[in-house]
């Protein structure tokens, strides 16, 4: 089992070692995107992964999913090479599909290769455990991106750009290093078509399912929604190019210290899950409220706290399945978030278009804490239904 948390963690971690990272929303800016052009390009990621989202994990669920990691990160070198050779805005767009087709390919493949070979092992237990680790490599990944784009912000962006489009090729590799998973059983019997279907039956009609997915894909979306901003929030506040890819550096290590931690969280009860996701919510409202150098701080914080939130709520998801069609019902759960980002990404560069980004960063922050709330109370009435239950009997 080691050895898989390894390979997976340095599949991640080279999936995230992109220089540009830090750069690439002020790279749209500087060259003369408007934020409602800014907007769209990030859309057309989200409409794109929307799109092959359940059919990419039907595809997972049929054939090695090894090779469909390998080809995701070679459809986003490529989406790098149309950044460097066409830096405006429809080579933007373009570049922005192409990494939606991998993120649609990566979106519930990974999580079932890694699943279904613990689950082979009799280990499926360890999966939080698992998962936290490899999404430290990948926010390790971010800091070391970060960092290195720090030191090297003088070469410009079109270096940057062209040096990520090489380790997207190195990520290729490294999924080579994966295990084989197990396929679901008698994969290669069910139509595909079947199969999608049944993994969408399963999302809405198993017990949990349904709630746990709604609750992620609407954590996820305003999560990833701010994520792309945040580089402009560093710029607005008055951080320098450097300084804004340490500001990034200190946002990957938050995140991979939240994930590496999560699983020693002790939030079984899904109300105290809920919770946690109201205080980052806070966190968001007084960064965007306080507005200054320092409340980048907050923003630290705030994504620190989501990563140890979204790894537990990722695990609760994963066990409330019945793995028969893991990776589409995984695929189910990224469609639905998908969806919710591309609508909010569209809505944060209107609101930052019509009025600033500090509002739009604050508007996410109330719903964000809003959604958490509601959860609080639904897990609050549902346990408290229980206890009647067992009780009157």
């Amino acid at each position: 089992m080691t050895s898989l948390i390894w390979k997976a963690t340095a599949y991640r971690f080279l999936d995230t070692l992109i220089l540009i990272f830090p750069f690439y929303t002020v790279m749209f800016a500087e060259t003369g995107l408007t934020p409602i052009q800014i907007g769209l390009a990030l859309a057309a990621w989200s409409l794109t992964a929307i799109v092959l989202e359940i059919p990419t994990g039907a595809l997972a669920d049929r054939v090695s999913r090894r090779w469909l990691l390998l080809i995701a990160q070679l459809f986003r070198g490529s989406g790098f090479l149309l950044w460097f050779l066409f830096p405006g805005f429809w080579g933007f767009l373009a570049g922005q599909v192409l990494w939606g087709v991998k993120t649609a390919l990566v979106s519930g493949t990974f999580e079932a290769l890694l699943f279904d070979k613990l689950k082979a092992a009799g280990r499926e237990q360890d999966y939080a455990r698992a998962i936290g680790r490899a999404q430290t490599g990948r926010f390790v990944g971010v800091m070391a991106s970060a960092l290195g784009a720090a030191a090297q912000a003088d070469l410009g962006y079109p270096a940057l750009t062209l040096i990520s489009a090489v380790t997207a090729v190195l990520a290729a590799a490294s999924a080579l290093a994966l295990p084989r998973a197990p396929l679901a059983l008698a994969i290669h019997r069910v139509n595909p078509i079947h199969r999608m279907r049944q993994g969408i039956g399963e999302a809405l009609t198993r017990p949990g399912v349904l709630q746990i997915l709604l609750f992620i894909a609407g954590m996820q979306a305003l999560l990833a929604a701010c994520e792309d901003y945040w580089q402009i929030f560093a710029m607005e506040v008055g951080l320098r190019s450097a300084q804004i890819a340490l500001f990034v550096a200190a946002m990957g290590g938050a995140q991979a210290l939240g994930a590496a931690v999560a699983h020693r969280v002790p939030l079984g009860h899904r109300a105290a899950l809920h919770g946690l996701v109201v205080l980052a919510g806070c966190c968001l409202i007084a960064a965007a409220a306080t507005f200054q150098t320092w409340s980048v701080a907050l923003a630290v914080l705030f994504t620190g706290l989501c990563r140890i939130a979204d790894v537990q709520a990722d695990a609760q998801f994963q066990h409330a399945l019945s793995g028969e069609a893991r990776a589409t019902v995984a695929s189910v759960k990224g469609f639905a978030s998908q969806c919710a980002i591309m609508l909010l990404i569209l809505n944060f560069g209107a609101m930052a278009q019509f009025s600033s980004y500090r509002m739009a960063f604050l508007a996410h922050g109330v719903a964000l804490t809003l959604l958490g709330l509601g959860y609080v109370m639904w897990s609050l009435q549902r346990a408290g239904g229980a206890r009647a239950q067992g009780d009157s009997r």
